[in-house]
């Protein structure tokens, strides 16, 4: 049995428990031996598994080995993805609160990512042997055949490998993001100048192709409304099918909130938000994982809502039966693998309460405790962090947050019509409490 060593660093006990139980049921095959010490351990066939809470370093972590970060969620934002890739060669990262298809997905891309390193590296090793004594004559041969190795295909090519023009026109210019299904790179149409930047998502191979056409489909049907990210054109190239879409610049709503809004703020953005989604579910699609991370606001104030990966069409189906969003913002049926169009009207409400209190109604550093908030507490009112909040929009925040989603607005253009009549002023600042201005 071949074995492979797990290097822990400072993770928390129920994410080793997490992280050994996917491992050890994915690949049975396999000898895991788990250290804490990095110092004990020899960096061949080692995988280091590290927490960032994003307040330390990375001069403690192992050099040469295959990396996976936990980030806390409220950190993921400011993770340095770009410093970490130029460090190492086999890296990957979730958050903590990520569910945990999510974490398992990224998990088997990465492990096998990071097998096929350690079989290069097996294989460099063996020619640095072989390469002793060689005489000049055979020094081609050898040369011919480590081209070989290197260039045969792979099982998940690395992302690095693809061509750095994508379509001919679009040059890569640095990586943004990189996921369990695929990468996202800001790219530049060729001989042009910055404002024709744009976004590339690509995927790690071409078993994502359905979900990134899909996603691209989703965005295309939404295209016409103000507030929804535009897709430019979808590639097919290296037998994949990447996304070009609309480079948005800007501050994520959580990074907003965190610096402080004003009233107006808080409420523009949030009717820009709502009007986004209502036109989605106006078209049958649900998001799925509506949260202030996935909503970017320019310096012009306009709302932008990200991630339509995770969307779905539900004209042909009510429900979705799988575990998809962040936590906090799920909804109990959501949680339950049953999402439908009436779990993204609790994410909005969610994202309404933590707008007027600067709270989640539910939130805990453990996973269990807080999906069993989720599932069984009913929420603090918000009144409780905001005295003085106007009753019908603390209202309208807990109808959003009924635990039967029968109970909710059916959609968010429902929500939409009862916030307008109940608060016919909301966007002008008079109802959510924000920063004083000045």
């Amino acid at each position: 049995m071949e074995k492979v060593s797990l290097l822990f660093m400072d993770l928390p006990d129920y994410l080793q428990a997490k992280i050994s139980k996917i491992l050890s049921e994915s690949f049975p095959k396999l000898d895991f031996e788990v250290f804490f010490d990095k110092n004990r351990i020899s960096p061949n066939r080692t995988v280091a598994f590290a927490y960032w809470k994003g307040d330390q370093g990375f001069s403690g972590l192992p050099e040469g080995v295959p990396l996976f970060i936990l980030v806390e969620s409220s950190s993921i934002e400011r993770f340095p993805t770009l410093e970490l890739s130029e460090q190492f060669e086999i890296l990957d990262y979730a958050s903590s609160e990520d569910p945990e298809p999510l974490i398992r997905g990224r998990l088997l891309i990465f492990m096998k990512r990071a097998m096929e390193f350690f079989e290069r590296e097996g294989a460099n090793s063996e020619r640095k042997e072989e390469s002793k004594g060689v005489s000049l004559s055979g020094l081609f041969s050898i040369l011919r055949r480590i081209a070989s190795v290197l260039t045969r295909p792979r099982s998940i090519p690395q992302p690095i490998e693809c061509s750095p023009i994508i379509g001919g026109n679009w040059v890569r210019i640095r990586r943004l993001g990189f996921g369990s299904f695929g990468e996202v790179w800001l790219v530049q149409r060729k001989g042009t100048i910055t404002e024709h930047l744009a976004v590339a998502k690509i995927p790690h191979d071409e078993r994502a192709n359905p979900k990134f056409l899909q996603e691209a489909e989703i965005l295309k049907r939404l295209q016409d409304h103000p507030n929804a990210v535009k897709v430019i054109e979808v590639i097919h190239q290296d037998k994949k099918t990447i996304i070009i879409e609309e480079f948005v610049e800007g501050k994520t709503l959580q990074q907003l909130m965190d610096e402080g809004m004003t009233s107006t703020e808080k409420e523009q953005v949030f009717a820009q938000i709502l009007d986004m989604v209502a036109y989605a579910h106006d078209h049958q699609i649900m998001h799925r994982d509506l949260k202030p991370e996935n909503i970017i606001v320019t310096s012009r104030g306009i709302a932008k809502v990200l991630d339509f990966g995770t969307a779905k069409d539900v004209s042909r189906r009510s429900i979705s039966s799988t575990v998809i969003g962040s936590r906090p913002y799920m909804a109990p049926e959501q949680i339950q693998g049953e999402s439908r169009i009436a779990s993204d009207v609790w994410a909005l409400g969610v994202i309404l309460y933590a707008l007027a209190t600067d709270y989640v109604p539910f939130y805990s550093e453990n996973e269990k405790e807080l999906m069993d908030m989720i599932l069984e507490s009913p929420p603090e009112p918000p009144s409780v962090h905001a005295p003085g909040l106007h009753p019908e929009l603390e209202s309208t925040i807990l109808k959003c947050l009924e635990k039967n989603w029968k109970s909710r607005f059916r959609n968010a253009r429902e929500l939409q019509g009862a916030l307008m009549e109940k608060l016919p002023s909301f966007g002008k600042g008079l109802y959510i409490p924000g920063v004083s201005v000045g």
